[in-house]
């Protein structure tokens, strides 16, 4: 699965700042390739207009998600729309909005899609699960006792039932 995430649509939703709008995009961008790698997820948000000079842009930047400015004279709205139509296989790209518009459009090109709400929930879910499996091998590894609490355990055992298992 392939997430298209419209930058700005996130962006707005998640931060209430008034840092300038580069400093905001770098800071859902990190945000998302640390919950990206973490998840393994692939995808790539994509925001209007050109990049400043210092921010990550295009392709160049290697990740699991891939940051894109839509062109001079086109939204990243047109932007996903584009990369729908000239999709393989469009039914693996999942679009991450809450516009009406663009959401209807991906369906129509036979993407799936996502507002916001779902997908923070869904990320959420992914790191739970993550925990719980994790959580899950710890709880099956074997219990070793070193040899000294091993005696130490026997003793006491031995107390308890006043008989000598160590000849056993």
């Amino acid at each position: 699965m392939h997430y298209l995430i419209d930058g700005y649509n996130l962006m707005f939703r998640l931060l209430e700042s008034k840092k300038n709008l580069q400093s905001q995009r770098q800071t859902v961008i990190h945000s998302l390739q640390k919950e990206f790698k973490i998840l393994h997820l692939q995808g790539t948000i994509v925001f209007d207009g050109r990049h400043f000079f210092g921010e990550q842009s295009g392709l160049s930047y290697h990740s699991p998600l891939t940051i894109a400015y839509s062109h001079s004279g086109q939204t990243a709205d047109q932007y996903i729309v584009e990369k729908l139509e000239t999709a393989s296989a469009p039914g693996e790209i999942t679009v991450v909005t809450d516009d009406k518009f663009l959401a209807a459009a991906a369906r129509s090109h036979g993407a799936r899609t996502l507002n916001l709400n779902p997908f923070l929930v869904h990320i959420e879910k992914k790191h739970a699960q993550k925990r719980l499996k994790k959580q899950e091998l710890i709880d099956e590894r074997p219990i070793k006792e070193s040899p000294r609490e091993q005696q130490r355990l026997i003793k006491a055992f031995e107390e308890r039932l006043g008989k000598d298992f160590s000849n056993e």
